[in-house]
């Protein structure tokens, strides 16, 4: 039930989710503030989605100067531990402004934070308060944790923010369309966070809006994955069935990559141990899929995980030039200690596939993943859609005895 509801469905009944208040009452924030703030935004801000489309949005500034870049750039969390990643981001001052996602205009109090959102680097921010922070952390399954709040009466000073060539050109091009921009971004070097950012903070596109910050995570992850499984489509299969496996931050990831097949993708995640079922074989692990042609509809059993974990099987067979079959398999026990956001599935799924090795065929691979979980085999096969598949059927290699 968590895997799917994310803390957004309500699956369980009660609102708001048990497990992000329970995050939020262990990790309250005390950090004082008089009428105004003035700190170094990694860059980094936030937009809203509930009343949409007025939304609340604005900056994300810490009481810290210097450089706080690694406070925005996932990529360098997985590692750290869960007391450091957490006082990090909970040191992020949520600046919120009421905003109406439709408004296109640099000027005024979006204009400041928009500048913001342009820099590759941390920019010197001043603001006036309207209310007192509030004390209280965000959590959320699909965003970073984030600090208190107050309410932003407006942004006195900006530095000037060191916004890359690429940011400039495909910020400025009015005439391209949102989904090229992204791509384009992602062509120069430039990191997911700042294309989430820049396409969240209304910058991109040819009829720009504000994005509340949850939906460009997973448009971006959607957006640069789709393009390059159309790559992939067209590349040779890999060789021989591949597997790898990392753990981090109270969750496991174990990645399958199935020789002589050609592009699919399946993606399950299990909170069995984390609610004290990972031997209960009718406990069925949630999934979500897609078959050579893709998907056209939301993958709402997982959501933002499931586009997440994509992006990052996809880069990788894009940079070996090759396509193949690939199962992800995600799960969440003990260790995990609060919400964290979807980069962690990302972050998590890029390393276990620096750890590939090879396998004689698709059933000795699986094997070696599941005995590294602990949820129980059935468990995964029940929920797994093209896992089921795969078991019952036989290419015509297999069948001449060719087993990858």
């Amino acid at each position: 039930m968590c895997a799917s509801c994310k803390g957004v469905k309500h699956l369980c009944g009660v609102s708001p989710c048990p497990l992000i208040a329970e995050a939020a009452s262990l990790y309250n924030v005390r950090i004082q503030a008089g009428e105004s703030i003035y700190g170094s935004s990694p860059p980094s801000a936030f937009m809203g989605e509930a009343g949409y489309p007025k939304i609340m949005g604005g900056p994300l500034v810490p009481l810290d100067s210097g450089d706080t870049g690694i406070y925005e750039d996932s990529s360098r969390w997985i590692d750290l531990g869960f007391p450091r990643l957490i006082e990090m981001r909970l040191s992020l001052v949520r600046l919120m402004a009421k905003l109406d996602v439709h408004t296109q205009t640099n000027t005024g109090l979006l204009g400041r934070v928009q500048e913001v959102a342009l820099g590759c680097r941390p920019v010197d921010v001043e603001a006036r308060l309207g209310s007192p922070l509030s004390g209280r952390p965000s959590f959320s399954f699909y965003t970073p944790p984030m600090g208190s709040s107050a309410r932003l009466e407006a942004i006195v000073y900006v530095s000037n923010p060191s916004v890359p060539k690429a940011v400039e050109r495909v910020v400025g091009d009015r005439d391209l369309p949102a989904g090229e921009g992204v791509v384009e971004l992602w062509r120069s070097g430039v990191k997911v966070d700042h294309a989430q950012r820049l396409l969240s903070a209304g910058l991109l596109g040819r009829r720009r809006r504000l994005v509340p910050t949850r939906w460009s995570i997973t448009a971006v992850d959607d957006i640069l994955s789709n393009r390059l499984i159309e790559k992939i489509r067209s590349m040779p299969t890999i060789d021989v069935t591949m597997a790898g496996f990392h753990r981090a931050l109270g969750n496991s990831f174990g990645v399958i990559l199935v020789g002589g097949r050609g592009w699919w993708y399946e993606m399950l995640e299990s909170w069995a141990p984390y609610l004290g079922a990972a031997s209960d074989e009718s406990y069925v692990v949630p999934s979500d899929w897609e078959d050579h042609l893709g998907r056209s509809t939301y993958a709402s059993n997982l959501g933002g995980a499931y586009y997440a974990a994509r992006l990052a099987v996809a880069n990788h067979l894009y940079s070996v030039n090759r396509q193949a079959g690939v199962f992800v398999f995600m799960e969440v026990d003990r260790g995990w200690l609060a919400p964290l956001g979807v980069w962690r599935v990302r972050e998590g799924v890029k390393l276990a596939l620096t750890k590939l090795r090879g396998f004689e065929n698709a059933g000795t691979a699986l094997e070696h993943i599941l005995g590294l979980m602990k949820t129980s085999r059935l468990s995964w096969l029940r929920g797994g859609t093209l896992l089921r598949q795969l078991l019952v059927t036989r290419t015509l290699d297999e069948f001449m005895g060719k087993d990858r």
